[in-house]
């Protein structure tokens, strides 16, 4: 009978690994395409770079890379959400849903995020609470 107890103890504690060991939902790991992000680079040279810099190293506005970024502090869906709803400056919400995906793949690529099999939607952005820094 004393088996018993130690066996259903661990059960438990192998049931508890597998919750730890396994990705939390929402999760950046993989969550965008590295054919997205390259687009995304373009669409930023396009739409951000004139105020972010070409290496997002900040011009008149802040820089979004690098170590002292603005971004490495900040969730994935923080960032996006901002974006989305603030950017471009001087006309924010101009961009197609896609072009801002886009641009956000890009971004986390650019914090070392590393790239999956599916490409980043805004379900998966909107559930993404992982740190910007976080890639480094």
């Amino acid at each position: 009978m004393t088996r018993a107890p130690a066996v259903a103890a661990l059960a438990g504690s192998l049931v508890l690994a597998a919750f730890t060991v396994t990705a939390a939902p929402g999760s950046s790991g993989g969550s965008y395409t590295a054919q997205q992000a390259q687009s995304g680079r373009l669409d930023y040279y396009e739409s951000c770079a004139e105020c972010h810099g070409g290496k997002l190293e900040g011009v008149f506005g802040p820089a979004l890379a690098g170590g002292d970024d603005n971004l490495q502090y900040q969730s994935v869906k923080g960032v996006y959400v901002y974006m989305s709803t603030h950017m471009p400056h001087g006309d924010p919400t101009d961009l197609p849903r896609e072009k801002y995906l886009a641009i956000m793949a890009f971004l986390m690529q650019s914090h070392g995020m590393p790239a999956g099999a599916h490409p980043l939607d805004e379900k998966r952005v909107m559930q993404d609470a992982t740190l910007m820094g976080n890639g480094r």
